[in-house]
């Protein structure tokens, strides 16, 4: 090989080598933009600092829950409670139990008995169907037993809180909608919490319901979410409800509670249409005052709004 044609390869050669390098790092760069868990760096985010605006909120109303008598064997003693609920349209659109949503959250005790006056000032049938205590078929809440007020109408529904049904329940419509399901009234707010208690369990200072649907909390995406608000030491009780067709995972920032039935502390627990949970807290306890976040743990779900915020003030 002459000397002339042995310094066109070698030139040849680099020029290979320069453009394999820039595009081995071209590559690269796409890779880590894919897979962060790579050896190369991902991009520093590129958005405003300030995306976060004031922290706010639609101020959440909270239910003191009620001390009540026991006997000498420190057993509750029995109530019957005389509820009315009145089915209307708001302002905004909403559906509501007594203009709220969620509608009044319900605490009885084991041994109490409900009766609930349901009082249609819609346009449309509407019920209230409830999970987790004892009823009879014509308290149902559903359109094929005919269990539900007609507008302008009223119906009386009877609910016994047994021994065994201690827990954290809810209620709802089941008869507004196109078929015989009943969805639509839920989705529109007609929905709200049913406390079940226990003697001797320990009480709150307040307590909140919030109730996870779609990409919302209480129907309303942040900035409108529901702003929760407690004292530094204060217990805290809330109770979470899924409806809806997605499944979602609750996470509240800085606070632990102990998993119902176990000895598991939690921060997290995730929950499909249908399910309520409970569980108490004390506001700000090992981490003090603050703007402590809840929220949707999925992450498009986060994206879209859901979240809000549980201001612990000193």
């Amino acid at each position: 090989m002459d000397k002339a044609k042995g310094w066109g390869i070698l030139a040849i050669g680099c020029l290979v080598a320069v453009a394999l390098a820039a595009s081995g790092k071209a590559l690269g760069a796409t890779m880590a933009s894919k897979h962060p868990g790579g050896e190369a760096t991902v991009a520093p985010h590129e958005g405003p600092s300030d995306v976060m605006p004031p922290v706010t909120g639609s101020p959440a109303s909270a239910i003191t829950p009620a001390r009540r008598a026991t006997n000498s064997a420190g057993q509750v003693i029995p109530k019957v409670h005389q509820i009315t609920f009145v089915a209307k349209r708001t302002a905004d659109g909403s559906l509501t139990y007594n203009g709220t949503v969620p509608g009044p959250t319900i605490e009885i005790y084991e041994g109490d008995e409900v009766e609930l006056t349901l009082i249609n000032q819609l346009d449309v049938d509407v019920s209230v169907h409830v999970h987790g205590v004892h009823y009879k078929i014509d308290s149902d809440g559903t359109r094929h037993t005919h269990s539900f007020a007609p507008p302008g109408g009223k119906y009386l529904y009877r609910w016994i809180a047994a021994v065994g049904t201690a827990g954290y329940w809810h209620y709802h419509d089941h008869v507004i909608g196109p078929g015989i399901d009943g969805v639509r009234g839920i989705e529109q707010g007609l929905y709200g919490a049913l406390i079940v208690r226990k003697a001797g369990d320990p009480l709150p200072d307040k307590t909140f319901a919030l109730v996870m649907q779609h990409v919302w909390f209480n129907n309303q995406r942040y900035p409108h979410t529901p702003l929760l608000e407690a004292k530094l030491g204060e217990r805290v009780e809330f109770v979470v409800i899924t409806h809806g067709s997605r499944f979602h995972t609750f996470h509240i920032h800085g606070h632990r509670w102990l998993e119902r039935g176990t000895n598991r502390i939690i921060d997290t627990f995730t929950q499909d249409p249908g399910e309520s949970t409970g569980f108490q807290v004390i506001a700000g306890e090992g981490v003090g005052p603050g703007q402590w976040m809840y929220h949707c743990h999925v992450h498009d779900h986060l994206e879209d709004g859901m979240f809000g915020f549980f201001m612990v003030r000193p």
